[in-house]
């Protein structure tokens, strides 16, 4: 999950659902009106999207939207055939359903990377939670985070083609989310009972030890979107393992631990919120997303080397606020190299 992080007045009201690639014309404006001036029809186009573009931000494309249903962390197949994303469905008071208003009825969709032939792989059952879905390196299978009515979270693996579940070993006494494969190993988070934690196994179970050991802060109770390590992407040569991690209430670093030395360090400055980092396929990059309420212009998607310097912003239409990005598999970290992000309408941005 990607925390309690708060974000200047998002606040959607979607209008209509699509499903097929559109190009957006425009890649430096927001191509809707807003305010009090708009029409009621472009006010209909308000809505949670998932885009592709390139790193250096031209080509966005929008591949999906939904009317009222906030869709997110998307994935590409390591063919660059499918996609897997999360959709929510527990409706809050505004009349939405996000992540902010719980993780309950969430489902594993699967389309294809034009947008067509969307489906629910893991369908919403009332009470339970399905997301946070990743492939599996061969691309047969995605494994997420699972939480049936009344019990604890698991992971379990779907297979794409044949739609069957088993269930993902992990440590008994522990409770599992935010899992990531690179070939015969598995990053996850770790719920405890005052910080969350990052530990890394063999796919098979085996081998299994914690690898963070984060602080709480003064006052800190309570688990979930609260203090510790959240989002787990092991780097592609399996050494390294990036993270965010929320060191104070409304603070969130990007942390980069070494497996064979445990040595940690911060690539955030003190007071950020830089979250959910993803590498390249080269290693050379990370992709995050970050948010600053005192520079509105610069909250948005960013990379930068493993080591914190050559911080850059990804250059994408005004008006939207991006989460969840993603490098494509085998793409590396040169301007070209193809990414996916969801997007939902705020006027402020």
């Amino acid at each position: 999950m990607n925390g309690n992080i708060r974000i200047p007045d998002v606040n959607p009201r979607l209008r209509h659902t699509a499903s097929a690639a559109e190009t957006l014309s425009d890649p430096t404006t927001s191509s809707v009106a807003e305010g009090p001036e708009a029409t009621a029809a472009e006010r209909e186009a308000d809505h949670f999207t998932i885009m592709v573009s390139r790193q250096d931000g031209s080509g966005v494309t929008r591949i999906a939207a939904d009317r009222d249903r906030e869709i997110n962390h998307a994935r590409v197949s390591p063919d660059h055939q499918w996609i897997t994303f999360t959709r929510y469905n527990r409706v809050g008071p505004d009349g939405t359903s996000m992540e902010i208003h719980g993780v309950e009825n969430t489902e594993i969709m699967l389309m294809r990377i034009d947008g067509s032939d969307m489906r629910s792989l893991v369908p919403p059952r009332p009470g339970a939670v399905a997301a946070n879905g990743y492939w599996t390196p061969d691309g047969q299978g995605i494994i997420y985070v699972a939480v049936d009515p009344g019990g604890r979270p698991e992971l379990r693996i779907v297979d794409v083609v044949t739609g069957s579940i088993r269930q993902q070993p992990t440590p008994p006494r522990l409770l599992p989310s935010d899992p990531h494969i690179v070939g015969d190993w598995l990053v996850f988070a770790a719920k405890g009972q005052r910080v969350d934690t990052i530990w890394l196994s063999r796919v098979d179970g085996s081998e299994a030890r914690q690898i963070t050991r984060p602080r709480a802060w003064r006052g800190a109770t309570s688990s979930g979107a609260g203090p510790g390590d959240y989002d787990p992407k092991l780097s592609p040569d399996c050494r390294e393992v990036a993270l965010m991690r929320q060191v104070a209430p409304d603070e969130w670093h990007i942390i980069v631990v070494n497996l064979a030395t445990g040595t940690e360090r911060s690539l955030s400055r003190r007071g950020a919120v830089d979250a959910v980092p993803e590498w390249s396929s080269d290693g050379q990059r990370l992709i995050f997303w970050h948010v600053d309420l005192s520079n509105l212009p610069h909250i948005g998607l960013w990379t930068m080397r493993p080591d914190g310097h050559d911080r850059r912003q990804v250059p994408l239409p005004r008006g939207y606020f991006y989460t969840m990005p993603a490098f494509f598999p085998g793409d590396g970290s040169g301007p070209d190299a193809r990414i996916i992000f969801s997007g939902q309408r705020n006027p402020h941005l």
